[in-house]
């Protein structure tokens, strides 16, 4: 009898084991969508206009302590060495590191890729600058200054991040 039963435990946990997952509420599915959005070609316009006013790689680009691109820096550079094919352009390599060696070594692996998909990179093609874009009013600048001061990294910040309150004299 014992026997009996743990076949038939075994045959219908195999039985409901083989059946096919049910449908996830929470996820979208993976692959090539089946219906696209009208407003994908609008978008992909705005995004290269928005690519085409930065030009900017940064160190989110790159491996960590590395000079090998991450998947999202091979993205980055594919669109913008099919930008830089169709409008030229300089790109801004944009990094806060201190390391002149990873910093040369980095440009150089943004260069070689540009070579290799067919950029005339006998010009500059890379600077190290600060991203592009529209950048801060100058008015917004000076009444940011006049109000906080000069920056200074070593300064200690007020407790809690909340902003400081004067009172009217």
């Amino acid at each position: 009898m014992h026997r009996v039963l743990v076949v038939i435990v075994v045959v219908s946990l195999l039985a409901i084991g083989c059946n096919n997952p049910g449908s996830r509420l929470n996820a979208p599915p993976h692959g090539q969508a089946y219906e696209t959005s009208d407003l994908q070609g609008t978008f992909a316009y705005m995004t290269d206009n928005a690519l085409l006013a930065d030009m900017t790689v940064n160190d989110s680009h790159f491996l960590p302590h590395r000079v090998l691109l991450n998947d999202l820096g091979v993205q980055r550079l594919n669109r913008l060495a099919s930008l830089m094919d169709s409008y030229g352009g300089t790109i801004r390599f944009n990094t806060e590191l201190t390391a002149e060696d990873l910093i040369a070594r980095r440009v150089e692996v943004i260069v070689d890729y540009l070579a290799e998909a067919g950029i005339d990179t006998t010009r500059e093609v890379v600077v190290q600058d600060m991203s592009g874009g529209k950048g801060m009013p100058a008015t917004e600048a000076i009444l940011i200054k006049q109000k906080e001061g000069t920056y200074d990294p070593d300064k200690k910040k007020s407790q809690g991040g909340t902003a400081k309150t004067t009172t009217a004299k």
